[in-house]
């Protein structure tokens, strides 16, 4: 059985304990996860659908037929072109599925054009958001998900350290922001996981802060939350350092962070709870007086996507199962003064956790 076929197996799985008879893809993590293919999700309609008997349809532009049917040859493909549109293409769809089967989509991903598309011939209560039921589909990482993933978390470092060597002072967040991503392209990149977060002083107080025009002087805080993506993966990384000297006030919120980023990764095996990771980590900076300057959860789920299942908060009471990688990233932000944040890759072991990531997490202070 090849990979994708295991894939699917465990797709159709996840279906029939849900009740699901069929479930429908756009192009995306779940879409490229399931058949290897990468489609840009455009104006054109296109749709992968699996079928719990062990169907496998599509909805197809024609320009992408070459691509697809090399890849799909098994999939019963409903072409359509740009001058008579995806309608019949769609209702032939419906009608090989049966529009009594009760259709899963991506609740998260799917536009409204598909959506309404498939309404005109399923009933709405017939559709189901299947956000929930598909969160297990990806929720164990393989061994090449896992290889890649190192990769591109290799490649972060690399180009971190790079950034950190040349030095931050006088240096704008455009600058080094610039910088860190011609380093992580040097290294191997194959593209960004998202746009890098560079942000020094009152700016690095807004957790998803965009960089601009302010530069680094003596005694900032320079937070940087970024990743290199690899094949299908993406690190997702952040480290906080401060220019020439760190102030005491500074340096003891620092200090709180590494030790909560600590206590979360002690409390990351499979004998605990997801939520558990961020009770141990959110726990320690309550205790040190810091409640008011916490602006988030512990971490998310990484992997084809910078943010997916599962949900490092408190509420999440689902084990930690091994296979699965999520972020450990506490932080604390002093609005228009200062924001620290640690964060660290991990993946659940069989007797515990990996941590991926291993750029130092002492603080540091750098010309």
């Amino acid at each position: 059985m090849t990979l994708l076929s295991t894939r699917m197996t465990r797709a159709r799985s996840i279906m029939a304990d849900a009740g699901i008879g069929a479930l429908a893809f756009v192009p995306g993590p779940n879409f490229s996860y399931l058949t290897g293919v990468h489609l840009h999700l455009m104006e054109r309609a296109t749709l992968f659908v699996l079928t719990c008997e062990g169907g496998c349809l599509a909805v197809m532009p024609s320009l992408e037929r070459q691509k697809w049917s090399a890849a799909m040859p098994e999939a019963e493909t409903f072409y359509w072109t740009d001058a008579e549109g995806p309608s019949n293409a769609i209702a032939a769809l419906a009608k090989a599925i049966g529009t009594d089967t009760p259709l899963g989509i991506e609740g998260l991903r799917m536009r409204a054009a598909e959506y309404l598309a498939l309404l005109r011939h399923w009933d709405a209560a017939a559709i189901i958001d299947a956000d929930l039921v598909l969160a297990e589909l990806r929720l164990l990482k393989d061994a090449t998900e896992i290889s890649e993933l190192r990769r591109a978390i290799g490649i972060s470092e690399s180009a971190l350290g790079e950034v950190h060597h040349a030095g931050i002072g006088g240096r704008s967040e455009a600058e080094i922001t610039a910088r860190l991503k011609s380093a992580m392209l040097a290294h191997g990149a194959t593209g960004f996981a998202f746009d890098p977060i560079v942000l020094t002083g009152a700016n690095s107080a807004n957790p998803h802060g965009s960089p601009g025009d302010r530069v680094v002087q003596p005694g900032d805080a320079l937070l940087i939350d970024f990743g290199a993506s690899f094949g299908n993966m993406h690190a997702d990384i952040t480290r906080t350092v401060f220019c020439a000297h760190a102030s005491d006030d500074h340096a003891r919120l620092y200090e709180t962070i590494a030790t909560a980023n600590a206590a979360g990764k002690a409390a990351a095996m499979p004998a605990n709870k997801i939520g558990d990771v961020d009770a141990a980590a959110t726990d320690v900076l309550s205790a040190a007086g810091y409640s008011e300057l916490i602006l988030h959860k512990t971490g998310h789920g990484l992997g084809r996507e910078v943010h997916e299942a599962p949900q490092v908060a408190r509420a999440n009471g689902a084990p930690q199962r091994p296979g699965m990688v999520f972020t450990v990233e506490p932080g604390l932000y002093r609005e228009a003064e200062v924001g620290i944040r640690i964060e660290d890759n991990i993946l659940i072991t069989e007797d515990g956790h990996e941590c991926l990531t291993s750029y130092t997490k002492e603080l540091l202070t750098l010309a």
